[in-house]
């Protein structure tokens, strides 16, 4: 058992319950019922994971292949009292703050930043609070919206349809897009009370959440959500005149776009220059929905519940299944949606999912595919998660009508005739055998959770929505629950004690890389944990794009390319003969694994005397590709200055952290120093104390040019971009707090209330 997680639970369900016992509204009270119930269904629902130690999600996943060694890096460092924008772990170093996966500026983050070293609970915990979350903003917005607005038991159906919805769990490995959904409804419920008329800080009610939502990182889906976010301001109903709502909903966008400023202009800034923006627009498809995916929202089993099992020869996508029973009651709810306006919102909502996530077979997706940045977020199947939302909140709508009007006959004849009509077509889609039978399983359980849903339509409510909440609650432990969990440890059979203690014991600068047979044994993330440089990343495809077309176009590890990547040891599989010429065994005392030794790398840091101009970036690597390349010679620099000279000189490192690098060099010519490290703006140098620049060098390296003598270099990170978007944020507190105070100092001026805004 992993007691930290289930007190976590326990701890929320407590203080909801405390809230029903002391608060004198009685809908308050009855919503924190309904939140304490939201905190025991996600209880229940990872109780493999808290209750029986298992892992999540299938195969490892982002969570802890990509995010779970830069997290462990980060909360290292700020164990030492270091806050790192810059990690130089992985590839040539990554500026990890323009990287808003990574969450440096992410709120749910900041736990985990705060231990050292980083336990696997932890970050289970990070992958599971979006569900918890997601509940909770949906059963708040649903309970307390002025349009959309439902019984707290109503709303609670909707919260379990949404936080178990198939794009939370297909994404459980990757907790970025799980927090854009999950900061979505309660974003909808801020702008709506920034909407109204009232105080300008009310702008502030829909401007934090929108912020949120950004800092959740995952660009693709923030795009999407924020498109919802404009709808829900275009068409939510309310007081006052329609522009004055749209001044009011715009405002508060614009606060939430400055408060997240310092994670989306560096974001920005890194976008062009990562292996996304390389990606022909030809290649930008693939991951979109198919009109046989829409068989999936009766069960998620017709495709296979989880990658293990996905039949198909398409990618795998996550529909917009929110189970059987939701889905019948997002039926019901559909013949007698909210009045007014509020109704065609959720058909906005639900067409807007659709015409996403169908990518380029969606005329309006092509359209938006016209915006330079939209276009490169082309996974569109993700953007399911808004027909999601809008089926779960139909289904709250269908489950507080059936309370005041009964159920619709011809509801229930469209339910019990899709349920009908998917038969065939199972059959005609789902190839026979263990598909087929896991597919006419998946059906059987449908009928049979919309067959009790109908009964417990037909009992007093009192007792029939507790019965149709349990069934629905209970079709998604049997569907989804059990299907990301992994028995075994995400680092199972990567450790590698002595080998490790080998590599720890030389103090020296480099590398160690990993040969691709023997990533399954020893993988550089597992080396990056622990506390090990590595050229390689993790496939994140936001990986600077220089680097890594640089590291994959060397031909061989004797090239004088790989040479200048700092690589002093190689894992290879136990027994791999030597990688070429000045390559030898050091360390074979691992079962699995050994350790070779590069006599031919060079160090981090290096001192060259002759250099090569070149005007363009791309003009470099032809030339250091050349097999007759020297790079401990000559230089290839980028619009620098030229060296033809001879020269020798002393690199000494006094300080390598995750922000600054300084070192003590002696040479007796004018000398370029040459770095294994990226280039990318906001690496600021100092030479003695005085500024001096940094030039491109190697195509992708940084370099530092140096006159005779003894010298001091200081290298610091200091991202313009990250500086702009504090400024940002800075404005756009204080605009606003000036606003307030404004407004203040003109109702005490002419004797009325607080200005409304």
């Amino acid at each position: 058992m992993r007691p930290t997680l289930l007190i976590f639970d326990l701890f929320v369900m407590a203080l909801f319950l405390l809230q029903a016992r002391w608060d004198r509204r009685r809908s308050a009270r009855s919503r924190a019922r309904m939140s304490a119930l939201v905190a025991l269904a996600h209880l229940l629902f990872f109780w493999p994971v808290i209750g029986a130690s298992l892992y999540l999600p299938q195969g490892g996943g982002d969570l802890w292949g990509q995010l779970y060694p830069v997290w462990a890096f980060i909360a290292a460092e700020v164990r030492y009292g270091r806050f790192p924008l810059w990690n130089p772990r992985l590839l040539g170093g990554d500026p990890i703050f323009s990287e808003g996966q990574f969450g440096l500026f992410n709120p749910f983050n900041g736990p985990l930043f705060a231990l050292d070293p980083l336990p696997a609970e932890a970050v289970l915990w990070r992958a599971m609070i979006p569900a918890l979350w997601a509940g909770l903003g949906m059963l708040h917005l649903l309970s307390r919206s002025r349009w959309l607005r439902v019984s707290p038991p109503a709303a609670l159906a909707g919260s379990l349809a949404y936080m178990f919805s198939s794009p939370f769990i297909v994404h459980l490995g990757h907790p970025p897009i799980g927090d854009t959904m999950a900061w979505f409804p309660w974003a909808l419920w801020g702008l709506e009370q920034a909407l109204t008329p009232g105080p300008i800080e009310r702008l502030l009610r829909g401007g934090v959440p929108v912020a949120l939502l950004i800092l959740s990182g995952h660009g693709q889906m923030i795009s999407y959500a924020l498109l919802g976010v404009g709808v829900w301001i275009v068409l939510l109903p309310g007081p006052g005149s329609i522009f004055q709502r749209w001044a009011r909903g715009a405002a508060a966008v614009a606060l939430g776009f400055s408060l997240s400023a310092p994670m989306w202009m560096p974001a920005l800034e890194r976008l062009p220059m990562t292996e996304r923006a390389a990606v022909p627009p030809e290649q930008r498809r693939g991951y979109e929905l198919a009109p046989e995916d829409f068989l999936d929202l009766l069960s998620p089993f017709i495709h296979g519940r989880n990658a293990a099992e996905w039949w198909s020869p398409r990618d795998r996508v996550e529909t917009g299944f929110i189970g059987a029973v939701a889905l019948g009651l997002a039926v019901l709810g559909s013949f007698r949606p909210p009045s007014g306006r509020a109704g065609g919102l959720l058909l906005a909502f639900g067409g807007l999912g659709l015409g996403l996530a169908l990518g380029r077979a969606s005329p309006f997706y092509q359209a938006l595919a016209l915006l330079p940045i939209f276009d490169l977020a082309w996974k569109t199947a993700r953007a399911v998660f808004l027909f999601s939302f809008a089926l779960a909140a139909l289904a709250a709508w269908g489950m507080e009508q059936s309370r005041r009007s009964g159920w619709n006959p011809l509801g229930i004849f469209l339910i019990v005739a899709g349920f009908i009509v998917s038969i065939p077509a199972t059959l005609a889609i789902v190839p026979a055998g263990v598909p087929r039978e896991r597919a006419f399983f998946g059906l059987s359980l449908a009928g049979a959770g919309l067959l009790g849903g109908w009964a417990s339509l037909q009992v007093p409510y009192r007792i029939g929505r507790w019965m149709i909440l349990a069934i629905l609650l209970g079709e998604h432990l049997i569907v989804s629950s059990t299907a990301e969990l992994e028995r075994r440890t995400p680092f199972e059979g990567f450790d590698h004690p002595r080998a490790l203690a080998f590599l720890k014991e030389d103090s020296g600068w480099f590398r160690v890389d990993v040969d691709p047979a023997a990533w399954a044994l020893w993988p550089p993330n597992a080396l990056q944990i622990a506390g090990l440089d590595t050229p390689l990343g993790s496939g994140n495809p936001m990986n600077l794009r220089a680097f890594s077309t640089f590291y994959w176009m060397i031909p061989n590890r004797t090239a004088p390319a790989y040479r200048m990547l700092g690589v002093k040891y190689i894992v290879v599989p136990k027994g791999q003969p030597p990688g070429g010429e000045g390559i030898w065994p050091v360390f074979i005392e691992d079962p699995q694994i050994d350790l070779h030794l590069h006599t031919g790398a060079l160090p981090r840091a290096w001192l060259v005397y002759r250099t090569e101009v070149v005007e363009t970036q791309a003009e470099a690597l032809p030339r250091i590709l050349d097999p007759s390349f020297a790079p401990e010679q000559v230089a290839v620099i980028e619009r620098g200055p030229l060296l033809q000279g001879e020269g020798k000189g002393h690199i000494e490192l006094l300080r390598y952290e995750s922000n600054q690098l300084k070192l003590k060099v002696e040479t007796n010519a004018s000398a370029l120093l040459v770095f294994s490290e990226v280039f990318y703006p906001g690496w600021r140098a100092r030479l003695n104390g005085q500024p001096t620049p940094i030039y491109r060098v190697n195509f992708t390296f940084r370099g530092v040019l140096l006159p005779p003598g003894s010298h001091l270099l200081v290298m610091d990170f200091q991202p313009a971009s990250l500086i702009l978007g504090l400024a940002t944020a800075a404005i756009g507190i204080g605009g606003l707090f000036g606003a307030m105070a404004w407004g203040i100092l003109w109702s005490q001026r002419h004797g009325q209330g607080v200005r409304r805004f």
